[in-house]
């Protein structure tokens, strides 16, 4: 057989978890902020998994039966597949539960605190709704690619720190004039009601990991600025 027979028929059976992989991850995934981007990324990541399908095949010189050829093409990326789609189960955690939102979470900043243009007069305050910031052209690319995970694109950034829940925006400003009378550590922001979450919360802390929002949480605790401080999981 020759050798372009051997690596074609090596890259079609690399292709063979690829198609697989879409029909039940990928194209989920992808399908939650399709862009060019993304598209890029998915793209090289199938030339480079159907290169090691035949790379492997034509390592086996001695084969010849086309089955067996169409089958060491298969492992190599199967295996990585594999490996991918465990860092992409975040990713559809996200979806379902901000499916108008683009992937979100990835607020790839490293916010500690809620970002906003809060004032001292609370009364002028803007209200916020509870959403996912969207990602850079980077982080789609990565994300079509596979390898998100590898570089931590795609942890879970659902984690908000709520310092109180209030029936009326009024007692909700309230407290954000305490808080920062009391501190100017914390931003304080006030956050409509949002799906479960009836009132109107006060949080400290947005679209941040579970380990920020922890670290949050507790300097929250250790300044004393609440009774009531938890942390809340939009995934939840």
């Amino acid at each position: 057989m020759k050798t372009y027979k051997k690596i074609f028929i090596g890259g079609l059976g690399a292709l063979t978890p690829i198609i697989m992989n879409l029909l039940v991850i990928d194209l989920e995934v992808l399908l939650i902020n399709l862009t060019f981007y993304s598209v890029l990324g998915y793209t090289i990541r199938v030339i480079v998994l159907f290169y090691l399908g035949g790379l492997i095949a034509f390592l086996h010189k001695d084969e010849i039966n086309p089955v067996k050829i169409f089958e060491l093409g298969i492992v190599a990326p199967a295996l990585i597949t594999a490996l991918l789609n465990a860092g992409q189960i975040d990713v559809s955690k996200m979806k379902a539960q901000n499916p108008n939102n683009p992937i979100g979470s990835i607020s790839f900043v490293s916010a500690a605190y809620a970002q906003t243009s809060i004032q001292q007069d609370s009364s002028k305050m803007e209200l916020k709704t509870f959403s996912m910031p969207e990602e850079t052209k980077m982080h789609q690319f990565w994300r079509g690619t596979g390898l998100s995970a590898l570089f931590g694109f795609n942890k879970w950034r659902g984690y908000f720190v709520i310092v109180g829940t209030h029936e009326n925006v009024e007692d909700a400003r309230q407290q954000v004039k305490q808080i920062l009378h009391q501190t100017k550590e914390f931003e304080p922001v006030i956050y409509e009601p949002f799906k479960d979450r009836k009132g109107y919360s006060v949080v400290i802390g947005a679209n941040l990991t579970k380990i920020d929002a922890m670290r949050i949480e507790k300097e929250a605790q250790d300044k004393k600025i609440s009774k009531t401080i938890f942390i809340w999981n939009m995934a939840e």
